[in-house]
């Protein structure tokens, strides 16, 4: 009698401790394998390449920085793994060498990319509202529509067109619906003639963003 009423606390405090863990399989309504997503995000950027350091000399440090917005697609291979692909646009600010003055100026730039993005929470089964991601991608952007600037003997290109690489990290809380909201910190590089410059030094324009967004994934398709 004993043995047998040991065997049933066992099993009812590995059934309770089974309850405790996030549900396995299709029963938690955060687990996004094989479902499509939306999203829309925006917030300040920051350019830094030549002469950055002009504004914050002329009393202008946050002129530098910019607006960023980007709408992306995505989807989920399994619950760990998506790729998202991202169309972004921004109204970035530059700054060509000082000759006897400052010399800023502004650009559109619109960039492509596609990212891989690993969920952290969901590679190790833990399916919670709250995830942490990262992401790497490739993609390339289309700057242009410099403003008019005059300097002896400095000249922009445009339009240019280069390739880049980005590194970020997502924080995200998502709601049982499928609407959720995130963060999202990134730092793109891009090859010279991004900020329409001639290449001076450092061989890489970089591109800094911190945007908060909203997102939806798709109901999972049954058949």
């Amino acid at each position: 009698m004993t043995r047998k009423i040991a065997l049933l606390l066992a099993a009812m405090l590995m059934s309770v401790s089974a309850l405790a863990r996030p549900l396995p399989g299709r029963y938690s309504p955060y687990q996004y394998g094989h479902r499509w997503y939306i999203s829309f995000q925006a917030g300040p950027a920051l350019s830094v390449a030549e002469y950055l350091e002009t504004y914050s000399e002329n009393g202008k440090g946050f002129d530098a920085l910019s607006w960023h917005g980007a709408f992306s697609f995505g989807y989920n291979f399994t619950d760990a793994w998506d790729l998202r692909i991202s169309a972004d646009y921004g109204y970035k600010a530059g700054a060509l060498a000082p000759y006897y003055s400052f010399r800023p100026y502004h650009f559109h730039a619109a960039h492509l990319f596609a990212d891989m993005i690993l969920n952290y929470n969901a590679l190790a089964d833990y399916n919670t509202p709250c995830n942490f991601k990262t992401y790497a991608g490739v993609g390339a952007a289309c700057t242009f529509g410099f403003t008019n600037i005059v300097h002896p003997f400095q000249t922009l290109e445009s339009p240019n067109l280069v390739p880049g690489f980005r590194l970020g990290a997502i924080l995200e809380y998502a709601y049982k619906g499928g609407f959720g909201w995130f963060a999202d910190l990134g730092a793109t590089a891009f090859t010279e003639w991004y900020n329409g410059q001639e290449p001076d030094g450092f061989p890489l324009d970089l591109d800094f963003k911190l945007t908060l967004g909203i997102i939806y994934h798709f109901p999972l398709k049954t058949r």
